[in-house]
């Protein structure tokens, strides 16, 4: 059995019928012979349809994969939540201190496109304790909360809203 060509671009065979005469019996079309030739070029025909759609599968999900990936991305860019105490330090006097708490939130996953142009929201855990929470020093991966408040910790859940990204 010889090869099938794969050095040469596949051409579709053209197939005819073999036309007999009524009357008589003759041939009047030979038609296509079904022959090595002509079944190895389906063979091949057979075999590049199958790598075309294998390919086509592969690419569409590399396409689906990306997409997934570009939306998680935009989820979580979009809207974050978490978590996170204050702890202040103890002064000499117990009165002054030399600067107001704070604590660094980190963002995980992907990096704020629009940094420092994103919202965020902190809620207390206990509003009595908390005085007053400010956001400050927003970045792409982490922004930092600062208390006016003497208590020893403050926990506060804090929301991340990216209204830009879309």
């Amino acid at each position: 059995m010889s090869q099938i060509h794969r050095s040469r671009l596949y051409e579709p065979t053209e197939w005819e019928d073999r036309v007999l005469d009524d009357q008589n019996g003759s041939v009047l079309v030979q038609g296509t012979p079904i022959d090595e030739e002509n079944m190895n070029n389906l063979e091949a025909g057979v075999l590049i349809g199958h790598y075309d759609i294998g390919l086509l599968a592969m690419f569409a999900m590399q396409v689906a994969t990306s997409n997934e990936f570009e939306l998680q991305k935009l989820k979580k860019q979009k809207f974050l939540q978490g978590k996170a105490t204050i702890t202040n330090a103890t002064t000499d006097n117990g009165y002054y201190r030399s600067s107001d708490p704070f604590v660094m939130v980190a963002l995980t996953g992907f990096p704020q496109a629009n940094a420092p142009d994103y919202e965020v929201l902190v809620t207390p855990n206990d509003p009595a304790d908390a005085g007053t929470l400010s956001v400050i020093e927003k970045t792409q991966n982490g922004f930092k909360v600062m208390s006016t408040s003497t208590s020893k910790t403050i926990s506060f859940t804090w929301t991340l809203l990216n209204p830009q990204i879309s």
